[in-house]
């Protein structure tokens, strides 16, 4: 008996190493310096690496990355001088995304119906289903998004107050207080598809992955 408990906690212990060393994300195409900070080590972030869970992606001046979860549902574009954090648990087949934007800007489409999606930022909370958003955040910790598709529900941490934002909106947060929501300009949406489509820029990317038999399979990756 005691042969068969020892037997079912090394298989329980062997299940959970899998399932934390498992990638939930990866890197699409990388440009300049952008760092991984895993556990204690700092790493070079390249074009097609694996990303895991708790993972920061750092980027620096005039440096980007684009970010695949591996649902295929969502893509995370890094803008320079930001600070990522990425997380993602399995719950009914499905991958629930919950990351972290210490500071900077991203880009974010979302599929519909493929887990749950959320940022945190210093000051709220970002929920969204099947959408596409900027989000950013300053040196103080406020917090602005810009709904391009779909709509975002945005929730203060401080006091709780939510707001939603809908297609061609705006809103700005302190953490607390009223969310300012406002009517997106021209010049605005102009600006975020000169940043979200650059002149050259790569649409896929063929990823090889090895099992434990040594057998390679090539996967491409549409991320247009």
């Amino acid at each position: 008996m005691k042969n068969k408990i020892a037997l079912t906690i090394i298989v329980l212990l062997m299940s959970v190493a899998m399932i934390a060393s498992e990638s939930i994300a990866i890197s699409l195409k990388v440009k300049g310096e952008v760092n991984i900070l895993r556990k204690e080590e700092t790493l070079t972030a390249n074009t097609g690496d694996h990303l895991f869970n708790k993972d920061v992606i750092e980027s620096k001046q005039e440096a980007f990355a684009a970010v695949k979860f591996v649902d295929a549902s969502s893509i995370v574009k890094l803008f320079p001088n930001s600070i990522l954090t990425i997380t993602a648990e399995k719950e009914n087949g499905k991958l629930n995304k919950k990351s972290t934007l210490e500071i900077g800007d991203l880009w974010t489409k979302v599929t519909k119906k493929t887990g749950k999606f959320e940022v945190d930022t210093p000051t709220t909370v970002v929920s969204v289903k099947g959408t596409e958003f900027v989000l950013s955040v300053n040196k103080k910790g406020e917090t602005n998004l810009s709904t391009l598709k779909g709509e975002v529900k945005m929730r203060n941490k401080e006091d709780g107050k939510e707001a939603t934002i809908g297609k061609g909106q705006k809103a700005h947060s302190t953490g607390s207080g009223d969310i300012n929501v406002t009517a997106m300009s021209k010049d605005d949406l102009d600006d975020f598809i000169r940043e979200e489509i650059e002149e050259g820029e790569e649409k896929s990317l063929e990823i090889q992955l090895e099992n434990d038999e040594g057998d390679i399979k090539t996967i491409e990756l549409k991320f247009d």
